[in-house]
């Protein structure tokens, strides 16, 4: 070979030289940065896992996070459903609540009217009861007046009775002494001197028989008199006694009638106090559930704020963390 070959090869060959090592160095750094590149892209493979794995319990929270929030919403109906129950019960009872004082009112009021009547029916009672004793009393002295009147009648009936027999014995008498006197002149012989005797005792015996006759006659006459002012006395003493006794059966009677009312008044009075008393223990038993409903609806209305702030949670920190490292994961996977 030539020197001015050897002067033309040896630049070459060193140009040739600088291009291999070049080519070295840029092997050598690209081994490099191929191995910093593997590195790399295992610790993002590692972070990429990690940030799935991440992701999917994120995923997995915010399932469960909806699902609590489900049934908190659901819990929810079901609270406001019992809370508009419960206020609807509440109404109900407030209305029979009303009911109630208005009955418990109106039973105040008939018992009110029923105490006043049943003292004016004993008032009347009372005043009825003072006359029917005056009534008696009455009545009484007039069977007394009826008894003396009765006394009184026997005592002239028997009297009559015994003027009666008295003149019935005198008459007999008088004919037994004329009949004697008759005998004893017929069995003496008398002459006509007795004869003028028998004539008088004849023309006697007439005349005092009609003296006796008209004496008899005028004791007829005042008998029947006082038997006839007797009947008359005795029918009207009958007249009235009838009706005193009418008037006292009366009285009897409108008194048992006011006795029944009083008795019926005071049983309707118990009645109304039985009543007032049971409605009133119905207002307290009333009142006592709705005060319990009312604490019941105040503390499902708190239970049901608090849930409600319990629900809000996307205003919690840890859902805003796990959100945001979600929103990273996702930008990173987009941008490979």
């Amino acid at each position: 070979m030539s020197f001015s070959d050897k002067t033309i090869v040896d630049p070459l060959l060193k140009d040739l030289d600088e291009k291999k090592e070049s080519f070295r160095r840029n092997v050598v750094s690209l081994a490099s940065e191929l191995k910093q590149v593997r590195g790399r892209l295992v610790s993002q493979e590692q972070s990429f896992l990690k940030e799935t794995q991440t992701r999917k319990e994120a995923e997995k929270k915010a399932k469960n996070m909806e699902m609590e929030m489900c049934k908190l919403h659901k819990r929810l109906e079901e609270r406001n459903s019992q809370l508009h129950a419960s206020a609807s019960a509440a109404e109900k009872f407030i209305k029979d609540l009303e009911e109630f004082r208005s009955q418990l009112d109106a039973t105040n009021q008939t018992a009110g009217a029923s105490a006043d009547s049943a003292e004016s029916t004993k008032i009347q009672c009372s005043v009825l009861k003072q006359q029917l004793d005056d009534k008696t009393r009455s009545l009484r002295e007039h069977e007394h007046r009826v008894t003396q009147l009765g006394h009184q009648l026997d005592d002239l009936q028997r009297g009559l009775s015994l003027r009666e027999c008295s003149e019935r014995q005198l008459r007999e008498e008088l004919r037994r002494i004329e009949r004697e006197v008759t005998e004893s002149i017929a069995k003496a012989g008398i002459d006509r001197n007795d004869c003028v005797l028998k004539k008088f005792l004849e023309d006697v015996s007439p005349v005092n028989f009609e003296r006796m006759n008209r004496l008899v006659e005028v004791n007829d006459v005042e008998v029947k008199k006082l038997k006839d002012e007797i009947r008359l006395m005795s029918g009207h003493w009958k007249h009235q006694t009838k009706e005193l006794e009418s008037q006292l059966e009366k009285q009897r009677r409108t008194d048992q009638d006011l006795k029944k009312k009083i008795l019926k008044l005071e049983f309707c009075l118990q009645e109304t106090r039985s009543q007032t008393r049971k409605l009133q223990r119905k207002e307290e038993r009333r009142d006592m559930e709705i005060k319990e409903i009312r604490d019941l609806m105040s503390g499902k209305q708190q239970g049901n704020e608090e849930s409600w702030g319990k629900q809000k949670f996307w205003d919690n920190s840890g859902f805003k963390i796990v959100v945001s490292m979600s929103m990273l994961m996702l930008v990173v996977v987009s941008k490979r």
